[in-house]
This record gives structure tokens, C-alpha cells and sequence, in this order.
């Protein structure tokens, strides 16, 4: 399924990404929609722009590829799947993650993993191929961080 993001609000699209019986999501012309992918656990989603803050917090599983920038709070206390991100990514990425893979090809602002656990056999990783910001993975208790 391909959804033009273009103009639509963040409620709307994230209904028909998650009501969507499609397993792969292509989003186009995303600009700043907020909570894609959340929580999800099955789901392949391509975003194609900027994904607003919240990208794919709580995420249980599924994977999200995104071709452009990523926003705040991106992966935010998850659990499981996958986040690639072609671009950059804002502040607090991976917050209280505690499984996973986070991986940016370029830089991530601040505060980028914190607050990181390992719980049982979850190991988050998180991998920065760019800079990051101050406080990069402040009171983590686990998992790994790696900016290249």
C-alpha cells in the first residue's frame, strides 16, 4: 500500500497505517506527521520525507526505513524491530529503549540513548554514523551505543 502523506494530519495517516491489512507501507511526501509506526509489531513502513516526533516509539517488531530526516523522540522506549534512517535524526532518539536497532547515517542531536536498558536477552543497539549531541547515552544501563 502507498499513502500521500501530502497535506494529511498526523491521526489520519497513522489510521490508515495501522488499519492498512498491507504488511509493507510506503509513505510519501511525509512532512513532520508525528507517531508513525507506533507500537507496532509486523509492519515493514518506507517513509519518503521527514517523519515527525514519535517515530516508531514502543515499537515491538516491526521495521520502519526512513528516506529522508527523523524528528525528536524517535524510537522512544522500544522494544523490538527496526529503524534505518537516511538523513539525520533530533533529539532524544531511543529514549528507554530497551531492544532493537537504531541506525542513523548521519548525525543525531542531543540525549541520544538515554536512559538505554538490556532487559533479558534484549540488547538495544543504537549506531550514529554522523555526531552526536551532548549527553549521548546519559544513565544508560545497558545496550550499545556506536557513533562512527
Amino acid at each position: 500500500m502507498t499513502i500521500d502523506a501530502k497535506g494529511m494530519d498526523f491521526q489520519t495517516l497513522n489510521a490508515l497505517v495501522r488499519d492498512s491489512a498491507d504488511g509493507e507501507i510506503t509513505i510519501e511526501n511525509c512532512l513532520g506527521q508525528r507517531y508513525i509506526g507506533d507500537g507496532l509489531n509486523e509492519k515493514q513502513i518506507v517513509i519518503h520525507g521527514v517523519a515527525g516526533n514519535g517515530l516508531g516509539a514502543y515499537l515491538d517488531g516491526a521495521r520502519i526505513t526512513v528516506f529522508g530526516n527523523a524528528q525528536d523522540a524517535m524510537g522512544d522506549t522500544m522494544n523490538a524491530g527496526e529503524i534505518v534512517v537516511h538523513g539525520s535524526a533530533g533529539d532524544a532518539v531511543g529514549y528507554g529503549m530497551r531492544g532493537g536497532r537504531i541506525l542513523i547515517r548521519d548525525s543525531a542531536g542531543y540525549r541520544s540513548g538515554i536512559h538505554m536498558k538490556a532487559y533479558m536477552e534484549r540488547v538495544p543497539v543504537l549506531v550514529i554514523g554522523g555526531c552526536a549531541g551532548s549527553f549521548l547515552g546519559e544513565y544508560q544501563a545497558g545496550g550499545r551505543i556506536i557513533v562512527l
